[in-house]
């Protein structure tokens, strides 16, 4: 039997060839003229850039306003004591500058420590309000010879007498505080007073006493002693 030759297969094998798909750029070379015309357009953008970025700061950036200061001389000092009319003696803590509606101003902070009260007052209403320095240890001790004279009460209604006490007190004047604690003041062994007129006593009391203290140089219960001995003796 004839024998059966096996077919062969040939591998073909197929080359692949790498086409470069790059393509190449060609540069062209430019003339020197160009090259300035170029550098000139990119300096005129340049400049029209800046002169835009100006004109658009103008318009949107307007002109800060002018703050307005209030200038009044200083009439006292931090770490001072002084007398406001309506409170009775504080200390000015500290100054502040205080900026409202385009106007800057100073102001004196002032604590007064009995009422735990801080207020602030610029310095162009400090003598409108009658804030004024500790009364001189010689014209407080004038004020002494009021509180030894006899009360001078008014045959009026009380709630007249009271308007009229209110008045002195909070007036800032020494000499009418110690009227009000002279006419106000009642012995143990005297007539018991009504509600509202121990509570006014006892406001005057006390800003006399404590005004008489700084100025003594004493402690708030070496002076409130000396005066009540004063009262008790007349």
């Amino acid at each position: 039997m004839p024998v059966k030759k096996k077919a062969t297969t040939k591998k073909v094998t197929k080359k692949t060839t790498k086409v470069n798909t790059k393509k190449k750029v060609e540069v062209k070379k430019k003339s020197p003229a160009k090259k300035k015309q170029l550098v000139k357009k990119i300096a005129k953008k340049k400049v029209v850039k800046k002169v835009v970025k100006k004109v658009v700061k103008k318009i949107i950036t307007p002109k800060a306003p002018k703050i307005k200061k209030v200038i009044v001389p200083q009439e006292f000092k931090a770490g001072e004591n002084i007398v406001y009319p309506t409170h009775g003696v504080g200390r000015i803590l500290t100054i502040e500058k205080f900026q409202y509606d385009l106007v800057e101003e100073q102001l004196y902070v002032i604590q007064f420590f009995q009422d735990k009260l801080t207020i602030r007052v610029p310095f162009a209403k400090a003598k409108l309000i009658g804030l004024r320095n500790i009364t001189s240890k010689p014209s407080m001790t004038r004020t002494l010879s009021i509180l030894k004279q006899k009360p001078k009460i008014k045959k009026a209604m009380w709630s007249r007498r009271a308007q009229e006490y209110d008045q002195k007190i909070n007036s800032g004047d020494i000499k009418q505080l110690s009227e009000v604690v002279r006419d106000l003041f009642r012995k143990d062994d005297q007539t018991e007073q009504s509600y509202s007129e121990r509570q006014m006593f006892q406001v005057a009391f006390e800003r006399y006493t404590r005004e008489f203290a700084i100025s003594s140089n004493l402690k708030y219960e070496e002076a409130s002693s000396k005066i009540l001995e004063i009262l008790n003796k007349r």
